[in-house]
């Protein structure tokens, strides 16, 4: 069996060339519209980043029109293709893994079992959890 090998431009890998510092460049996309490009730890809670991402939004036009910011919360799509809400602000960015790094900032919504399926998803690996299940009660 061959040495395991870490893709080089994996920017979530522990040994990842990118970013020497430790920060990685992430787009943040806010209800508003507007577009923000910041360079964050990479091993930052999604909290840390969301204090960042309020600091930097201030200074841009419609930052009025935000609510505060325990209403929102960041989306992403992860490392399985599934669009994951990040709801658990005590996870680092590192353990979440977006695909690219792009958050988009949604105000929070309350379904819990849509949730529920989207975390038992990501658990095993699946995307699609409500049509895994729907077959599965066919049979």
């Amino acid at each position: 069996m061959p040495p395991a090998v870490t893709d080089s431009l994996d920017i979530w890998a522990v040994d990842s060339q990118i970013g020497a510092d430790g920060s990685i460049s992430v787009d943040f996309l806010l209800p508003t519209g507007i577009y923000i490009n910041l360079d964050v730890p990479r091993d930052a809670t999604i909290s840390h980043i969301k204090q960042l991402l309020w600091k930097q939004a201030h200074t841009y036009p419609l930052f009025h029109l935000l609510m505060e910011i325990d209403s929102y919360m960041f989306s992403c799509v992860n490392q399985t293709a599934v669009h994951e809400e990040l709801e658990d602000e005590t996870r680092r960015l590192c353990d979440v893994r977006p695909f690219l790094p792009v958050l988009k900032l949604v105000t929070r919504n309350c379904d819990p079992g849509e949730k529920l399926d989207s975390k038992i998803g990501v658990l095993i690996g699946k995307g699609n959890l409500h049509l895994l299940f729907s077959c599965f009660f066919f049979f």
